[in-house]
């Protein structure tokens, strides 16, 4: 009996030290895992925005959606990691219109995916695929929880739905960015200054350049008094001509530039905002073509919750050719429903001459709405 209690002792001491052996492991797993949860948290942002759509088109006739459709619009995934006290990577990844790769419908993109190294405050370097700093949507397009529309103003910013042939730029570019800000005396100023492969049909422009001209985006902002900003932009390319027969550079080059203005001011519950763009296509034929687009707009903000809007947009597709433009006039409802969730409700009314290569002087009004979700 007593050879058996001493051996009951060891082996309670022995189940004892395993126990006690696996407890720290799995404590100490846990408090690696506490660890690198806290520098994931500390050092990762996740952030993102979702858009539930509905379109109906109100008369017999138009250029829009007859059958009142539900649209998953978009869902985007937004990442910043802080790497260091200067350098960051930023990326967004959007899926659009319920993406199922393996149904081959929607879409799944790379938004952008850049280091951001800042120097000083008014000297910081990216490097990567970006949005173009042009105007006031392009680098918010997707991000639906930033502004009260439904859709971004197509006259200016998707002028290619409106009855151009073509943007006044491209949406995306890879190549550097110069950015910053600084201020003189009491006047804010942001700059931003990118150099890029630029536009072109027979190469992926994220990949490689089709010509050694490089193109060039630059924006700035001023901020000269308390609500208002003040902003000019422009973009410059050069653009491979290619033989219609082979597909092969001829060595001749098409001019792209455009530049626009705008401003946004709030005072108050009370806002406007406007944007003016004009373009030029030069071919290295005698044709050229020259275009322009504005759009404005005027909100009032009520309990901070219900925010009623006027919208105006002209798209004048080709200044040479007589009856090409259209017109969109838009008034909606912005709610905010619960924090960075909001229901946007629009009536469109579109008209358009002629000649406009987009809805051919049948005028038309629509019903549009939206569930948007920002976190």
């Amino acid at each position: 009996m007593r050879k058996k209690g001493i051996f009951f002792i060891i082996n309670e001491r022995r189940s004892k030290g395993k126990l006690l052996l696996i407890s720290s492991f799995f404590l100490a797993f846990a408090g690696l895992h506490n660890s690198a949860q806290a520098q994931i948290e500390e050092k990762v942002r996740i952030n993102g925005y979702s858009s539930f759509e509905y379109e109906y088109r109100l008369s017999d006739e138009g250029n829009s959606d007859p059958n009142g459709s539900f649209d998953a619009d978009l869902f985007d995934i937004v990442l910043n990691v802080d790497i260091s006290s200067r350098l960051r990577f930023a990326t967004d990844i959007t899926w659009e219109h319920g993406t199922a790769t393996e149904e081959g419908i929607g879409n799944a993109a790379v938004e952008y995916a850049f280091p951001e190294y800042t120097i000083r405050n008014w000297l910081k370097v990216r490097v990567g695929k970006m949005f173009l700093p042009f105007g006031i949507y392009n680098e918010i397009h997707t991000a639906k929880p930033a502004f009260l529309a439904v859709k971004e103003p197509l006259s200016t910013n998707k002028p290619d739905k409106f009855g151009a042939d073509e943007r006044f730029y491209p949406r995306w570019a890879t190549g550097i960015s110069v950015l910053g800000n600084f201020s003189v005396n009491t006047i804010n100023f942001e700059y931003n200054v990118q150099v890029s492969n630029g536009y072109q049909e027979n190469t992926n422009p994220f990949e490689e350049d089709d010509n050694t001209q490089k193109a060039i985006a630059a924006r700035l902002l001023m901020q000269p008094i308390p609500g208002l900003k003040v902003g000019f932009s422009t973009y410059s390319d050069r653009i491979t001509e290619l033989d219609d027969t082979t597909g092969e550079d001829t060595g001749e080059r098409t001019k792209l530039s455009s530049f626009s203005t705008h401003a946004e001011y709030s005072v108050g519950d009370f806002g406007l905002e406007f944007e003016y763009i004009t373009g030029k296509t030069d071919p290295s034929d005698p044709t050229d073509l020259k275009k322009d687009a504005f759009e404005g707009m005027l909100y009032y903000t009520l309990k901070d919750r219900f925010t009623p809007y006027f919208r105006y947009e002209y798209l004048d597709p080709d200044k040479d050719v007589e009856d090409d433009t259209a017109n969109m006039l838009s008034f909606g409802l912005n709610t905010l429903v619960d924090k960075n969730y909001f229901l946007k409700l629009q009536y469109n009314r579109i008209s358009s001459g002629e000649a406009n290569a987009r809805f051919n002087a049948v005028d038309f009004s629509e019903f549009q709405a939206a569930v948007v979700l920002g976190f």
